[in-house]
């Protein structure tokens, strides 16, 4: 299944500023954001596959690109590496690059914790607080994010009137991880009992300037309560006490849009079928987790075009649901024990006769050397090339 959108040349037109009555009729903006943070040393993301530290940037050469196309503000990035980052930037002319801000940093954690980058996205968000004006909403985007089309400006006043609107993944979540397991980080982060335990998404977030720095003061309080139980915690990362953030203020009456809901935004993963692929085509803003490889692919091009995002998006998802098939294939026959010992380097399969010597029955000289030799149950082992993966370095379409 292929998805076709609309795709137009025609020059942009910045969106996003609507009317609030009660403030006299002031016209409010939105201030899209990211993070790049750059350490060589740190421990990847568990959700990227490259080496190269620049490759956030170029994610964000992306995200600024969709953005402009969608008639939206050029994004904002902040990060400890400006040097390196405006130069990645200077491939594209400057009156469309991202604005670059030199991040100034505080938070500590230990380089080898998961998600290690997105800790310093409080840091950010602190800096925002001094630089949003009361006449802005700040938008916080992950930069392995494609943005579709503008936000409704209904949705915005929404957020205008409460003061946040927030991204509740509790549905993923809750179920990947057990229920249970996620409420005790949350009430461990928390350090009390929650009424209506949520996981909110660290990918975006639109918040009022009075609103954010009250979020950033509990969100500050919560990530020391976080460092020093960070042992006991089966989730690391600025989700973590940024949820927990969320939920304390909920429980003291702070009303919070569900951004979800409203299909501003939509978490996809390859190849899975939590959604049906169609119900992402509606969303303003997709958030990719795992195509970093592909959004990459999408910055090298000059322009936006979503009918060719979409058909790439399209085939690595159905390749992705064909290798998932075949893995569950593979692993459902009969045969698959036998096979998979007989595939495994250093495990030879039993004999008929029960031995496990295996010396009749060991695998062909090189069958378990080279670069692409296959794993025990792996999906390599039918030999498929790396190619079909959408993190795979190669095209996907």
């Amino acid at each position: 299944m292929l998805i076709t959108v609309a795709h137009s040349n025609s020059p942009i037109q910045f969106s996003n500023k609507f009317s609030i009555e009660e403030l006299d009729n002031l016209t409010m903006e939105i201030f899209p954001c990211t993070l790049v943070f750059v350490d060589v040393d740190a421990t990847a993301s568990p959700n990227s596959t490259s080496r190269d530290p620049l490759s956030y940037a170029r994610q964000a050469l992306c995200l600024n690109k969709t953005l402009l196309h969608a008639g939206m503000p050029r994004v904002n990035v902040f990060t400890n590496a400006p040097d390196a980052v405006n130069a990645c930037f200077s491939v594209v002319p400057e009156e469309r690059r991202p604005l670059v801000h030199k991040l100034i940093t505080s938070v500590n954690v230990p380089r080898s914790t998961e998600f290690y980058a997105a800790h310093f996205k409080l840091d950010l968000l602190e800096q925002v607080t001094k630089l949003l004006a009361p006449d802005t909403l700040l938008l916080l985007l992950d930069t392995d994010i494609v943005a579709i089309r503008p936000l409704d400006n209904e949705l915005l006043q929404l957020c205008a009137d409460a003061g946040v609107g927030a991204f509740d993944i509790s549905d993923q979540v809750f179920p990947a991880y057990g229920s249970a397991n996620v409420i005790k980080d949350l009430e461990i982060v928390a350090g009390r009992h929650l009424l209506n335990p949520r996981w909110y998404g660290g990918e975006f977030l639109i918040s009022t300037s009075a609103f954010l720095r009250v979020l950033v003061s509990r969100a500050r309080a919560h990530f020391e309560r976080y460092v020093a139980e960070i042992g006991r915690l089966q989730h690391h990362g600025d989700e973590s006490f940024v949820s927990a953030a969320l939920n304390t203020l909920a429980d003291e009456g702070q009303q919070i849009v569900e951004l979800g809901a409203y299909q501003a935004i939509g978490r996809h993963w390859t190849g899975n079928t939590h959604r049906d692929l169609r119900w992402f085509q509606h969303c303003c803003f997709l958030h990719l987790p795992d195509g970093k490889a592909l959004i990459e692919r999408e910055a090298r091009y000059p322009g936006f075009n979503p009918n060719r995002f979409w058909r790439t998006v399209s085939t690595a998802h159905l390749l992705n649901r064909a290798r998932f098939g075949i893995k569950l294939c593979f692993n459902a026959t009969p045969i698959a024990p036998q096979l998979r010992k007989m595939i495994a380097p250093g495990k030879p399969a039993a004999s008929a006769d029960g031995s496990a010597d295996g010396s009749a029955d060991k695998p062909p000289d090189g069958a378990n050397s080279g670069p692409h030799s296959p794993e025990a149950g792996s999906f390599s082992a039918l030999r498929v090339k790396g190619r079909l993966d959408e993190k795979s370095d190669e095209p996907v379409s």
